[in-house]
């Protein structure tokens, strides 16, 4: 049967259209294909911007939580887990009975007045150190106590070493062994440590420890107490720090200072 050329024009215009219906077809296709490609990689920037993935967040977290942990860890060291002890030791503690109103006029070489009362000059050092250090402070007080009058005291110290009493001590340090440096300061009696600051050696193996050494004098300086304390603690680096006169304990602040 032959075909028309009437119904030869209706063929084209239906193959034409059928393959216009295609072509709209599959661009709706590829335009949602790219529309949903799109919104992914939008999804993937914003994670990208915003804090990566989910594993990424949490290691980001993990990271912060470990960071405040150390930040904790730093202020804990500050507020009492020195690696520095300062002990001392004065005749504040370590005195029977009270101090005589105007005590600072006949016992400056060991005691100064301040607003709450009495301290002692090696006590007042060793406070200095402790707030420029950040160290712990530590009072050495003896079972042998010491009159409230200062000749007296003297000769006490003097017969002391004469007999070589070394008496037992009633504060102690409990945690020795986390210190690296111990800075003690103490008054020279008699061009010698005082007979309770031997006792503080005795008590503890400083080895392998810094020790430095601070002393309250009226002229005779350090003397041999720092050779003493070598022999004492022969494992130990100890160093000299400064020798105050016990009168000007008080103004030497800025001395004590830049001495560490």
């Amino acid at each position: 049967m032959k075909i028309g050329e009437k119904e030869m024009k209706k063929i084209s215009v239906i193959v034409l259209a059928l393959l216009m219906s295609v072509m709209v077809f599959s661009g709706c296709s590829s335009q949602d294909k790219a529309s949903s490609g799109s919104d992914s990689a939008s999804e993937a920037s914003v994670q990208e911007v915003s804090g990566q993935s989910a594993d990424s967040v949490s290691g980001e977290a993990a990271s912060a939580a470990e960071s405040v942990a150390e930040s904790g860890s730093s202020e804990s060291a500050a507020a009492g887990n020195s690696t520095i002890l300062v002990a001392y030791f004065t005749r504040i503690g370590n005195t029977d009975g009270g101090f005589p109103e105007g005590v600072d006029a006949v016992t400056s070489a060991s005691i100064q007045t301040t607003d709450g009362g009495y301290k002692g000059n090696a006590q007042m050092i060793a406070e200095v150190l402790s707030d420029e250090t950040g160290g712990d402070l530590f009072a050495i007080e003896s079972e042998e106590i010491y009159p409230a009058d200062y000749d007296a005291t003297v000769n006490k110290a003097k017969q002391d070493q004469n007999d070589g009493i070394r008496p037992a001590l009633t504060t102690h340090v409990e945690n020795m062994d986390s210190y690296d440096t111990v800075i003690i300061a103490f008054p020279n009696w008699w061009g010698d440590l005082p007979m309770p600051v031997y006792s503080f050696f005795d008590e503890y193996d400083l080895a392998g420890k810094n020790i430095k050494v601070y002393v309250t004098h009226e002229g005779s300086g350090f003397s041999d107490t720092v050779d003493t304390i070598k022999e004492l603690e022969p494992q130990a680096d100890v160093t000299e720090g400064l020798a105050v006169r016990g009168g000007e304990a008080a103004d030497s602040e800025a001395e004590i200072r830049e001495s560490i």
